[in-house]
């Protein structure tokens, strides 16, 4: 335990004053905190309020961490406001943009170029020298809002990340690129490549995978997808061959499950050990799960997951289902918007050394006089992205599916026959892999008569009943009360009207700490003490 002498009485979790033995490490500490979170926040499509709330409570636990009781007084351990500060400037860095993002002009803005260009900034801030003479605030993204946008050459072209795109759903359409780095565009010759790259990547499926590859696995509903692709995790993490057709590396897997509920998973999982006679000691330590039923992540949200994660520590991670895991509003249609996807799982991949599996669904009716990368519901770059695109398909003989594939770095396999045996499905060489199941065109119903639609009974909402029912006297940052807002159906939109004539009517007040700090909202005024 530390001595009393060696103890601090206050906790410094803002710009330290002078003469302060640690105030120059805290300012780096600050920019080196704030540099991290501009890029990470670089990377949303749209503010993730998971993570400035972990980070809000990241910052809570390094002050309990710090705090000392002593003679019935709380004493801090010297040296913590560094950690105090990091902590600090990354929450800040994600909760600017979090407040652009509720900017009334935002609208008005390219919120992905925006960004882009803020984050330049904040490197150029980070990197200039440190002066407690003129001191320099970070840059915010929306410093310059106030002023129209600066026309856009008719030639440029919004980006995927574009905020109207998000908030309407509208097509997006990708950018004039910039002109990318040396790195970003390495140009090497033939003889460099072949000398560089003499062998494939290693595999994870024989025939089907390799490490920093995705497969698809495409079937209709409830035909049994995830069972079949909870056999190939157990087939990875116990080395087996996988259907008896493919051999498998032996590795860790992680399941990202979106579906089921964690009673769910651990009922199932063991059923296919037993038919596959594989013991809890054999594979109980090589799978990870992860439920996210109810608490849903999209693809850009398991980014902040993934970076907590060593590369190499698994050889496959399995989505299951990817259509869960779409950023909302992205139209699965849109060619351009599915690869930009598919990019950033290849960036996932190359990070984490491993290789993904994505459980996807079909489109309706018969798939039997489809391409393999025709079927699956969604843009055709699905398929075309990805490098293994696996298709179950019905046969003409009951309880039996055509399992098939279009592979880019392994000869072409042959198509198979396989029965459904609950749990697990087994190759049936007995049977025609191309007696694929014809479905017969059926009359068309007569449409019923529709309902009249019914009255909406959404509550007309006003200034003073949304003031009564998301602002407190506790100050709240404007993304929180828009937040709960939306959560309880209030168009976006409206919510930030409203917050705005409930401030111009004196319902509400604004509370300020400090340069760096967030503005926030209560419905009693800022106390002069405060």
């Amino acid at each position: 335990m530390s001595n009393a002498t060696e103890l601090v009485p206050c906790y410094g979790d803002s710009v330290l004053p002078e003469g302060h033995p640690h105030r120059e490490q805290a300012e780096h500490a600050y920019r080196e905190g704030f540099l991290l979170g501009a890029r990470e926040a670089s990377q949303w499509l749209r503010p993730d309020i998971e993570v400035i709330e972990f980070l809000e409570e990241q910052r809570q636990i390094a002050r309990d961490n710090a705090r000392v009781e002593r003679d019935d007084a709380e004493w801090y351990t010297p040296g913590h406001e560094v950690l105090a500060a990091q902590l600090r400037g990354r929450h800040h860095a994600l909760a600017f943009v979090e407040q652009a993002w509720f900017n009334p002009n935002a609208d008005q803005r390219d919120f992905a170029v925006e960004v882009e260009r803020w984050l330049t900034r904040v490197e150029r801030w980070a990197a200039e020298p440190i002066g407690f003479d003129h001191p320099t605030d970070p840059p915010r993204p929306d410093d310059d809002w106030d002023e129209p946008p600066e026309p856009e050459p008719a030639s440029q072209t919004k980006k995927p990340g574009n905020l109207k795109w998000l908030r309407t759903g509208t097509k997006p359409i990708l950018a004039v690129a910039k002109n990318p780095e040396p790195d970003e565009f390495p140009i090497q010759s033939l003889r460099e490549l072949v000398m560089r790259y003499p062998h494939l990547r290693p595999p994870v499926v024989h025939g089907l995978l390799r490490e920093g590859e995705t497969l698809n696995v495409i079937a209709s509903p409830k035909v049994g997808k995830s069972w079949l692709v909870s056999d190939l995790a157990l087939a990875v993490a116990t080395g087996r061959p996988w259907l008896d057709l493919f051999p498998c590396e032996q590795g860790r897997v992680l399941l990202i499950d979106n579906e089921l509920h964690k009673e769910t998973s651990a009922s199932r999982i063991p059923k296919v050990m037993e038919a596959r006679d594989i013991t809890l000691a054999e594979c109980g330590d090589r799978i990870d799960i992860v439920n996210l039923r109810g608490k849903l992540k999209d693809i850009f949200g398991l980014g902040p997951c993934f970076s907590r994660i060593e590369p190499g520590r698994y050889k496959l991670v399995v989505i299951d289902a990817f259509y869960r895991a779409m950023p909302r509003d992205t139209d699965e249609n849109d060619n351009g918007t599915m690869a930009q996807v598919y990019n950033v799982l290849d960036a996932y991949a190359a990070k984490l050394q491993c290789a993904f599996v994505l459980i996807h669904h079909s489109t309706k009716g018969n798939q039997s006089g489809k391409a393999v990368t025709d079927v699956g519901a969604g843009a055709g770059a699905q398929s075309r992205a990805a490098d293994t695109h696996l298709v179950l398909r019905p046969h003409e003989e009951p309880g039996v599916a055509v399992l098939d594939a279009a592979v880019r770095s392994w000869p072409p396999i042959e198509p198979k026959c396989l029965r459904w045996s609950f749990p697990v499905w087994t190759v049936e060489d007995a049977l025609d892999p191309a007696d694929l199941k014809s479905e017969k065109p059926r009359r068309k119903p007569k449409p019923a008569p529709q309902p009249e639609p019914a009255k909406s009974t959404k509550p007309e909402w006003t200034v003073a009943s949304f003031v009564a029912a998301f602002v407190t006297e506790t100050p709240a940052m404007t993304a929180r009360i828009v937040h709960r807002a939306t959560e309880a159906d209030v168009p976006e939109p409206l919510a930030k009207k409203l917050l705005k004539q409930a401030e111009a009517a004196g319902h509400v007040h604004r509370w300020k700490f400090g340069a760096n700090q967030p503005v926030q909202f209560a419905t009693r005024p800022q106390p002069e003490d405060e």
